[in-house]
């Protein structure tokens, strides 16, 4: 099973659930797409960063100390479609930076439901470059199983949100009056293995606190509990199943260091670190010019 803390991680920047029974290993990159609040008009603009310093600790005795920093590091048409690229940096305590790109469509933000249906709106990525430095990108597609499905996300996660009013939350970059939202996702599976009957439970519970004078996520602070439980019993013996029992739980906290513009890609080229032509004007049109005033000493016709 990959430790709590790696499924801590993703479930901050992907907002997704993982299924347990991978091999362990620890935080080595991340993605800050599920960091973008989706919810607002995209007013970012390319070189517009914000980071995050990221700490947690599980039962386990695993504990976790690194910065994310989100990049909007260029804008796309790909197939006639706009899209932004999404650069996350992972810095360790033990230096050095691991980087992923993501290029997201901008259609997401007319999604009601960005979060669940966030892989669909995933165009390319780039994960490593070649010997010269040159980003090898790819097109991001769905897997042959999961072209079978009838959903292209998991439907079977239970959402639960709620808005738990305003707060004044302090961080490194400062002071912000914040709203604070509490989202509770939930998943269980049931499955016989011999002649017993085994139930696991995953739970991520976050609290954020929003503001949008920060750009690219509205995020100054995330509390982030994340547990998985389980219980065995014999099959048809459900009544004496045992309660449930932790495999490992995370407390983590991320929170706010600096935000700014005008920052320099890791990955892209510098022909890649563009915005579309005319994007801006579009999304924030001039106001309407008013008709010039008639001469001074005609009178207005009518």
């Amino acid at each position: 099973m990959r430790r709590a803390m790696m499924r801590l991680c993703l479930a901050l920047c992907a907002a997704a659930l993982l299924p347990a029974g991978v091999p362990a290993e620890s935080v080595k990159m991340v993605n800050g797409i599920g960091l973008i609040d989706y919810t607002r008009k995209p007013e970012f603009k390319v070189g517009d960063w914000v980071s995050y310093r990221i700490t947690a600790s599980s039962l386990a005795g695993a504990r976790d100390d690194y910065e994310v920093t989100v990049l909007i590091a260029g804008e796309e048409n790909f197939w006639g479609e706009d899209g932004f690229w999404v650069e996350t940096w992972t810095d360790g305590p033990s230096g050095g930076a691991a980087a992923t790109a993501t290029l997201m469509s901008y259609a997401i933000f007319d999604d009601t439901l960005p979060v669940p249906h966030m892989q669909l709106y995933q165009r390319k990525a780039i994960n490593e470059v070649a010997e010269d430095g040159t980003p090898i990108p790819y097109v991001t597609r769905r897997t042959s199983s999961g072209l079978k499905l009838r959903t292209p996300f998991d439907d079977k996660v239970a959402w639960d949100i709620d808005t738990l009013g305003r707060d004044t939350v302090s961080v490194p970059r400062g002071t912000f009056s914040c709203v604070r939202v509490r989202t509770r996702q939930g998943k269980s599976s049931t499955r016989d293995v011999g002649d017993s009957t085994e139930y696991t439970e995953v739970r991520d519970n976050r609290v954020a606190s929003l503001n949008r004078s920060i750009p690219i996520t509205s995020l100054a602070r995330e509390e982030i509990d994340y547990s998985f439980q389980t219980r065995k019993w014999q099959i048809g013996r459900s009544e004496d199943a045992p309660p449930l029992r932790y495999i490992d739980r995370s407390i983590g906290q991320a929170r706010l260091v600096d935000f700014g513009e005008n920052m320099k890609s890791h990955i892209l080229t510098e022909a890649m670190q563009k915005s579309l032509p005319g994007r801006r004007v579009a999304q924030n049109p001039p106001p309407p010019k008013r008709p010039p005033p008639p001469p001074r000493g005609t009178k207005k016709s009518g």
